[in-house]
C-alpha cells in the first residue's frame, strides 16, 4: 500500500470489493497519510505495521461497512491483524489477515507451525465462524513438500479448508491462502472464488471471493447543508442596520433579561438572514470534494480498457490496461495535490486553517470528526443521549444521600471581611475587556458568529449591556442561553470509535452566556480575594494557579525533602 495507495483503493472500487485484507503493506506506524488517500477515496482502514522495515496488514474495506478491530498476540513468524463482522442474522464473523515473510530469522516453515497453531488454538474457542486469509509463503501447489504438509497437517487438525487452487504469484506459485471452518457450524458458503492478474505492479496476483453474510450495510446518502458567504458581506452596510434596528431604538424598560434576549435573537437572526442568507446544497460525506470530472473521466477509460482486456485477453490489451490504470492513477493524484496545494495557499495567513489542512491530510483529526458509523446517525444521537444520562444518574446514585448537616465540621473563626450581597453593573469598559478576554469560539446557536459579534460589539454595546446587568441585578439567567449543543468527543483518537465509553460529552455554549458567566466570575473571585477566601491549595478557576503551578509545588516540594536528605513517599 505504501507506493501503490492510490493503484490499490482504485482497483477495489472497480471491483465494488467490499473487504479486502492485505499483506505485506510497508506501513510504518507513522504513515497515517497513505492511510488517509484511501480513505478519501471512499473505504476505512484499520492497519497494523511492523515494527522495522517492510511487512504489516491491514483490512481495507468501504465505510458503510462495520469490522470491530480485535486485540491479538504479537507472534515472531508471522503478522496477524483481527476484525469481527456482526450479524443480527447470521451471528459473528471473525476475520483474520496473515502474513508470513518467507526470509529472515523467522522466516522457517519450522518455527511458523508452532505458532500459527497456538494461534489457532486461541481462535477455535472464541465466538464466530473463522475466516483466514493472506500470504502465507507457504507452496501449497507443492504437496509432497514436507513443509507443505506439515502446515497441511496442522488446518486439518483444527477443521479447516484451504479453497485456492490456483497459482496467485508470477512465479506461478500457490502462496495466498483462504481458510475457513469444514464443519458445519463454521463452515462460510463460498462462491466465485478465482484468481485475478491486476493492472497494479505487485507481484502477488488478487484473490477474490464472495460469501454469504448478512451483515448491515449503511448506505451513503446525501447530506443537506446550509451555509452563509460571511466573507462575503458588506460590513459597514450591517452595521449601519444594527443602528437602525431595534437594538438600539428601543428602551428596555422590561425588568425580565429572557425578553431582550429574544429581542437581540430575533433581530440578529433577520439581519444576517438579510445579509448573508442561507445557502443550501447536498454533500456526500463519503465523496471527496477534489474528485473531479477529468478524474471520472480518467476512470472511465481505465474500466474500458479493463472490460477489452477480459474480452481479448491479448498482450496488447493488457497492455492497454495496464497504461490505462497508469494514467488514471497519475489524474487522480496531480488533482488531489493541486487540490491541497490551492488550499494550504489561500491560507497563509491563517495559522489555524494551515494546521487543520496538515491534519487533515496525516488523518490526526479523528478525535474532533470521528463518530460512531455503525448506525444511522439519529440512532447514535438518541443512544448517546441515554448513555450520558444513564452515567449521570449512576454517579449520583453512588454517591449516596447527601450528607446531613451534623457531619461538617463546625468553623469557629468568624468572618471578619466585608459581606457581599449583590452584583454590581458593569460598565462599557468592562463589558469590553471580558470580550476581549474571551475565545471568539462559535456556537451554532448563536444568532451571528463570535467574530462577527466582536467586530460589531460598539453597535451591540447597549443591548448587550442591558441583558449582563439586568440579569446581575434580578438574578436571572435567561432561559435562551441556558440550551448547549452536545457534542461528543472521543477520548483517545486509537480508541474504539463505535463504543460509546469512548466519548465524553462536550457541551458548547451560546457566546452571550459565557459573558454573563464571566462577569459574575470576575465580581466573585474579586471578593474571594480581597477577603482571603481562598483554600490554600487551591489550583484552579483561579488567577496564576492551574494545573501546572500545583505540579511545579509539589515538585518542588520533592526537592526541598530530598535537599535535606530526608524520605519522600509519592502517592
Amino acid at each position: 500500500i505504501c507506493n501503490k495507495a492510490v493503484d490499490v483503493a482504485e482497483y477495489l472500487i472497480d471491483l465494488d470489493t467490499d473487504v479486502c485484507l492485505v499483506s505485506e503493506t510497508w506501513l510504518r506506524k507513522g504513515d497515517t497519510a497513505k492511510v488517509k488517500e484511501i480513505k478519501e477515496l471512499g473505504f476505512n482502514v484499520i492497519s497494523k505495521s511492523r515494527a522495522g522495515r517492510g511487512g504489516g496488514v491491514a483490512f481495507i474495506f468501504k465505510k458503510g461497512i462495520h469490522i470491530k478491530p480485535q486485540k491479538t498476540k504479537s507472534y515472531k513468524s508471522f503478522e496477524v491483524v483481527e476484525g469481527i463482522l456482526e450479524s443480527s442474522i447470521t451471528g459473528i464473523m471473525r476475520i483474520s489477515c496473515i502474513y508470513r515473510p518467507g526470509t529472515g530469522k523467522y522466516g522457517k516453515v519450522t518455527d511458523f507451525c508452532p505458532e500459527f497453531e497456538e494461534y489457532l488454538s486461541s481462535i477455535t474457542h472464541l465466538p464466530g465462524r473463522p475466516l483466514i486469509a493472506g500470504d502465507f509463503n507457504i507452496h501449497m501447489e507443492d504437496p509432497e513438500n514436507v513443509d507443505t504438509k506439515r502446515f497441511q497437517s496442522i488446518i486439518d487438525s483444527f477443521g479447516f479448508y484451504q479453497h485456492v487452487q490456483e497459482p496467485t504469484h508470477f512465479c506461478e506459485g500457490i502462496l495466498d491462502l483462504v481458510l475457513t471452518g469444514d464443519n458445519t457450524c463454521d463452515s462460510i458458503q463460498m462462491c466465485n472464488l478465482q484468481v485475478v492478474k491486476t493492472g497494479t505492479s505487485s507481484d502477488h496476483y488478487l484473490v477474490s471471493f464472495s460469501c454469504q453474510f448478512s451483515h448491515h450495510i449503511i448506505p451513503t446518502q446525501e447530506v443537506n447543508l446550509s451555509t452563509r458567504s460571511i466573507s462575503k458581506m458588506d460590513m459597514d452596510l450591517f452595521k449601519e442596520d444594527l443602528l437602525n434596528s431595534k437594538l438600539n431604538c428601543t428602551e428596555y424598560s422590561s425588568n425580565d433579561p429572557n425578553d431582550a434576549v429574544i429581542l437581540y435573537n430575533e433581530q440578529l437572526d433577520q439581519l444576517l438572514n438579510k445579509h448573508a442568507p442561507l445557502i443550501t446544497y447536498n454533500y456526500n460525506p463519503d465523496q471527496s470534494k477534489w474528485l473531479n470530472a477529468e478524474c471520472q473521466d480518467a476512470r472511465r477509460k481505465r474500466r474500458k480498457a479493463e472490460r477489452v482486456n477480459k474480452r481479448e485477453k491479448s498482450t496488447d490489451s493488457r497492455i492497454a490496461w495496464v497504461q490505462a490504470s497508469k494514467n488514471a492513477k497519475e489524474v487522480i493524484s496531480k488533482t488531489r495535490d493541486k487540490y491541497y496545494n490551492n488550499q494550504l495557499a489561500a491560507c497563509t495567513q491563517n495559522k489555524r486553517k494551515t494546521y487543520s489542512i496538515v491534519n487533515n491530510l496525516l488523518d490526526r483529526n479523528i478525535s474532533k470528526d470521528c463518530y460512531p458509523t455503525h448506525k444511522p446517525n439519529g440512532t447514535v444521537a438518541s443512544e448517546m443521549k441515554d448513555f450520558f444520562h444513564n452515567k449521570v444518574a449512576d454517579i449520583y446514585k453512588s454517591i449516596g444521600s447527601y450528607v446531613s448537616e451534623k457531619e461538617f465540621v463546625p468553623v469557629n473563626s468568624e468572618f471578619s471581611g466585608s459581606m457581599w450581597s449583590s452584583f454590581d453593573p458593569i460598565s462599557d469598559a468592562e463589558l469590553t475587556e471580558i470580550i476581549n478576554a474571551l475565545n471568539t469560539k462559535h456556537c451554532e446557536l448563536d444568532p451571528i458568529p463570535s467574530s462577527i459579534f466582536v467586530e460589531c460589539i460598539s453597535e451591540l454595546k447597549t443591548i448587550v449591556l442591558s441583558i449582563v446587568n439586568t440579569s446581575l441585578e434580578k438574578g436571572i439567567f435567561p432561559d435562551e442561553l441556558k440550551n448547549a449543543l452536545v457534542k461528543p468527543s472521543i477520548k483517545d483518537s486509537k480508541g474504539y470509535f463505535n463504543d460509546y465509553k469512548n466519548y465524553r460529552p462536550v457541551s458548547n455554549l451560546p457566546y452571550l452566556s459565557k459573558i454573563i458567566e464571566k462577569a459574575v466570575q470576575r465580581q466573585l473571585e474579586q471578593h474571594l480575594s480581597r477577603n482571603n477566601l481562598h483554600a490554600d491549595f487551591q489550583s484552579a478557576y483561579r488567577q496564576n494557579h492551574s494545573c501546572e503551578t500545583a505540579t511545579l509545588a509539589v515538585y518542588n516540594d520533592l526537592l526541598c525533602i530530598t535537599d535535606v536528605k530526608s524520605k519522600v513517599v509519592l502517592l
